[in-house]
C-alpha cells in the first residue's frame, strides 16, 4: 500500500521528535561540558532543578544581633532586628526552532537518507543551544528593561560603571544600561544602593579609592605589571581569611599575562576541579587552589572574575529542559516547525560578597 502525504508527515515527525529525545540526555551533558564556565557549574554542584513555581526565591540574610557588656546592675536591652529579606527572581525562557519542509521530507525519505536528514537538523539545533546558552551565562539579564533575557555573570557580579555596551559583554541586546556594583536590583530584586552595601560584591578598578566598607579597591595603573599583587590583594579582601574563591574567569589578555607570571612556578599536580578541566581539554591554571581559566565572551573587557561557586545557582525547571514540542505547520505553506524550550531564571547568587570583578582600564 502506498504511503500518503498526511502518514509520511506523522511518520517524519515521530521520527524527530524520537530522535531528539535519544540524545537528549548526550546534548545536555555535552552542553555542560562545552566550555570551562559551565563544566565549572557542573562540577561544583550549581545546578539546582526547581519545579514549576511562579518565581524562584531565596531567603536572604542581612540583619545581625550584638551582643551585650554587662556588669551588677546594668540595665539589660533587648531588640528584635529583622534578619532575613526575600529574594526573587523571574523564570526566563529560550528556545530553538528545528524546521522542515513537507518537500524535503519527501526528498529525504529514503531508508538511506532520513538518518542523515535528521542528524543535520538535531546537530543545527544542539549547536545553536550551545553558543547561545554560553553568551547568556555571561550578559546580563536587564531585570527589569528587558524580562526576556536569563540573569548571568554581570547580574550576581556587576562591574564598577553601568555600561551601555550594546554588541559587546557585558550586553542584553537591547542596549540598555547594566547595573553596577553599587546600583541597580538585577540580583533577586534586592537593591545594591547605599545602605545595601551587605548585598554588593568587591569590585576593583582604575581609579578608586580603597574603601573596603564599600568593597571597592583600586587596581594599579597596568595589569601587564601589576596583575599578580592586584590579584592577591583582592583575593585576601574578598576571602577574609574566611572562605576564598574557588573559581576564577577572565578575559585571554588577563590569562595570557598570569600565565606568564608563574610560568617557571606553577604545580605540577593539580587537585578537583583544575585537573578535571584540563582532562576535559580546556587551559586552567590555579591560584592559590582556585581553579582559573578564560572565555572568549569576555573578550576585550579586561575583567576578571573571582567566584565562589558555592554560592552561585543556576536554576532550571527538569519539565522544561530542552523539552521539544509537537510539530505546527505554517498556514498557506509546506513547512512545518517544532520547538526546543527551556525554562530557566538564569544565575543567582545570595551572597554577593563572596564575588568579585577586577576591571583595568588599560
Amino acid at each position: 500500500m502506498a504511503i500518503t502525504l498526511p502518514t509520511l508527515t506523522r511518520t517524519i515527525d515521530d521520527d524527530f521528535t524520537n530522535t531528539w529525545y535519544e540524545i537528549r540526555a548526550e546534548v545536555i551533558d555535552n552542553i555542560l561540558d562545552a566550555t570551562p564556565y559551565w563544566a565549572a557549574l557542573k562540577y561544583h554542584g550549581c545546578l539546582t532543578p526547581q519545579v514549576g513555581g511562579e518565581y524562584v526565591t531565596r531567603t536572604v540574610g542581612y540583619g545581625e544581633k550584638s551582643t551585650q557588656r554587662i556588669t551588677k546592675g546594668s540595665v539589660l536591652s533587648q531588640s528584635a532586628p529583622d534578619l532575613d529579606t526575600m529574594g526573587i527572581w523571574n523564570w526566563r525562557y529560550f528556545l530553538v526552532d528545528v524546521n522542515r519542509s513537507v518537500i524535503d521530507d519527501a526528498k529525504n525519505a529514503g531508508k538511506f537518507r532520513i538518518k542523515s536528514y535528521l542528524a543535520r537538523r538535531m546537530e543545527a539545533a544542539r549547536n545553536a543551544i550551545v553558543q547561545d546558552i554560553e553568551t547568556y551565562l555571561h550578559q546580563w539579564g536587564a531585570y527589569y528593561a528587558a524580562p526576556l533575557q536569563p540573569n548571568g555573570l554581570y547580574d550576581i557580579c556587576p562591574n564598577n560603571t553601568a555600561e551601555d555596551v550594546d554588541g559587546a559583554a557585558p550586553w542584553n541586546g537591547d542596549g540598555s544600561d547594566s547595573d553596577s556594583q553599587q546600583s541597580g536590583t538585577s540580583n533577586g530584586g534586592i537593591s545594591r544602593a547605599d545602605g545595601n552595601e551587605w548585598f554588593t560584591n568587591w569590585c576593583a578598578f582604575d581609579g578608586a579609592t580603597e574603601d573596603t566598607t564599600d568593597k571597592e579597591v583600586a587596581t594599579n595603573a597596568s595589569y601587564t605589571v601589576n596583575l599578580l599583587p592586584d590579584m592577591r590583594h583582592f583575593w585576601n579582601l574578598i576571602t577574609a581569611n574566611q572562605e576564598a574563591p574557588n573559581f576564577i574567569l577572565c578575559d585571554q589578555d588577563f590569562y595570557e599575562a598570569y600565565e606568564d607570571e608563574v610560568a617557571d612556578r606553577q604545580q605540577v599536580v593539580r587537585n578537583g576541579f583544575t585537573k578535571e578541566a584540563i582532562d576535559l581539554g580546556f587551559d586552567a591554571l590555579t591560584f592559590k587552589g582556585a581553579t582559573m581559566t578564560y572565555s572568549g565572551k569576555l573578550a576585550g573587557t579586561l575583567h576578571l572574575f573571582m567566584l565562589n561557586l558555592n554560592y552561585v545557582e543556576f536554576v532550571y525547571d527538569p519539565n522544561l529542559w530542552f523539552d521539544m514540542t509537537e510539530w505546527k505547520s505554517s498556514p498557506n505553506q509546506l513547512e512545518r516547525v517544532a520547538y526546543i524550550v527551556c525554562m530557566t531564571p538564569g544565575l543567582l547568587t545570595t551572597q554577593p560578597r563572596r564575588h568579585g570583578v577586577m576591571e583595568y582600564a588599560s
